[in-house]
Formats: C-alpha cells, structure tokens, sequence
C-alpha cells in the first residue's frame, strides 16, 4: 500500500514546485496596437509582426473581451519568445505598442484572525468615523477578485444588483454585451491552466460565486453590513459590492487572476457605474 502514494506524492510536490514558480499563463502574449485593426486568419496585416508571431506558431488571435477600441488583443504560442529581450526594448513593432506576457497575479494574504477587523478598525479610527457616516448606497464598489457568496448573510443585502436586467430569461435586457448579469459577471477563461486549476476556471457567465473565498473576505472588510448583531462589521455598513471574478482557485488551494480576465472585469466595472474598484492583488515579484 505504501508504494501506491509515491506516484501521487511525487506529482503533488511536482505541482507545488509548479504553481510557486508561474509567473505568467504558458503559451501566451497580450499585444496592443497603435491603431484599431480586425484580425483575419490570424493576421493583424502587420507583415514584419505577423512573420514574428509565425515563428513561436502563433494561433487563435483575438480581441481581449470588454477592451476598448479594437486594440487589445491576445494570442495563443506554440513556443515562448523571449521575454527579457521583449522587456529591454530589443524586439520592436511598428504598430505595436507593447508585447507582453499574460501575468498572473495572486490574491493578497487576509489573515483568519477573529479579531482582525475590530484591529484594523481602531488603527483607522472607524468608530469615530461612524458618528458622521456609516456609508451610502449609492457608492459602488467593484470587487475584482475571486467572486463572492453573494448569499452570505452578513453581504446579501450590500451585493450591487442591476436592475436593468431582469432575471434569467437569457436577453440581455440594458444592452452591456453581458447577459443575465445580475450581480455582475465572471471573467474567468483559464483552459490553459488546466493542469492546476479546479471548480469554476471555464466559460465566463453570471455565476460569480467564490471558491477561493478571497474575494469574499475582502467584501466582508470593505461592506459587512453594520450594527446587524451578525457576524462582522465592514468599513462601510451601508454600501454597494458589484462583484466582478477573475481569479479562480489552484490546487494547492490558493489562486490566480490572469491579465485578460482582470482587465476586462475592471472595464466591465468602470462601464457599470462603479465608483470605486478594489483590486487586492498583484504581482508576486513587486
């Protein structure tokens, strides 16, 4: 029996080793042009580019979705450029204005600690604030990041609801490109990263709910409904959290957000009527 778990055990050091290690999505670039242009049969009609892009097989050209302009685009790569040349400025377009990896970033530590809140709140001086404002429904607040239990009984009633759309009856009724897009939308598109990613990581749609919980924790900080005799109290008890995935959960039980994802989930929220967008997340190196 004993021998059955070293193949397992090897595999799941190997895919540690793995996830610690990725910077950017494999097989991938994000480009944008100095100009608005249509792809056709993978062609930008950039010669000198085009002929680059043949030689790492490219494939699968598009434009990143929620981008303005005709001008964002990512690729597929049958084999990497080179990178740090693409970064020293030795490798140039014209009509590109930059070429770079699809990073990805990772979700910011909260720590699980019962009494972080009510630290945190003292060293801002929230209890003082709260005898002038508790928050405003009217605010917005877009929460980029890993979705959010949007049924959690201390977030449901601070969730963003579109009240353009109506329900589930498959028409996007405000007109925004998203259909049924209730209390926002999920950006995850990660079928490359198959190999370490679970649950939810295929097919952006309206469930935005959260498997890594990052993104819940974060809403909790920022808009747990106050003076509710449940649970926390966020910094604003009276808020709104439009709820915008575009992080996914990894083996190892942590998480990424590629650089497509989140920039289509900041448009999308910037274009719904945001006020303020969270982004408790970066570059793993910075």
């Amino acid at each position: 029996m004993r021998k059955c778990y070293i193949p397992f055990l090897f595999f799941f050091l190997i895919s540690l080793t793995v996830l610690s290690a990725l910077e950017y999505t494999p097989g991938q670039l994000i480009f944008k042009t100095s100009q608005p242009l249509n792809i056709k049969s993978d062609q930008t009609g950039i010669t000198s580019f085009d002929h680059w892009l043949s030689t790492l097989g490219a494939h699968n050209l598009r434009p990143i979705k929620g981008m303005p302009n005709n001008q964002y685009f990512l690729a597929n790569l049958e084999q990497e450029p080179k990178w740090q040349d693409l970064k020293e400025g030795k490798v140039k377009f014209a009509g590109i204005e930059y070429i770079q990896p699809n990073y990805l970033s990772t979700f910011h530590t909260i720590p699980n600690d019962p009494l972080f809140p009510r630290q945190y709140h003292t060293i801002i001086s929230n209890p003082q604030a709260w005898d002038y404002c508790t928050g405003s429904s009217t605010v917005v607040v877009g929460i980029v990041d890993s979705g959010c239990l949007i049924n959690h009984p201390d977030l449901a009633a601070n969730i963003w609801v579109n009240t353009r759309e109506i329900p589930d009856n498959g028409i996007d009724d405000d007109n925004n490109g998203y259909i049924d897009d209730i209390y926002g939308w999920d950006f995850v598109d990660a079928p490359e990263l198959a190999d370490i990613a679970i649950g939810d990581y295929l097919n952006p749609d309206n469930n935005v709910e959260d498997e890594n919980f990052h993104g819940t924790a974060v809403a909790g900080i920022i808009g747990a409904v106050g003076n509710n005799g449940v649970g926390i109290c966020g910094v604003n008890w009276n808020i709104k959290l439009m709820i915008v995935r575009s992080g996914f959960l990894t083996v190892d039980g942590q998480g990424y957000l590629q650089d497509d994802d989140a920039a289509a989930a900041l448009i999308y929220a910037a274009d719904n009527g945001c006020n303020v967008i969270n982004m408790s997340w970066g570059d793993p190196n910075y």
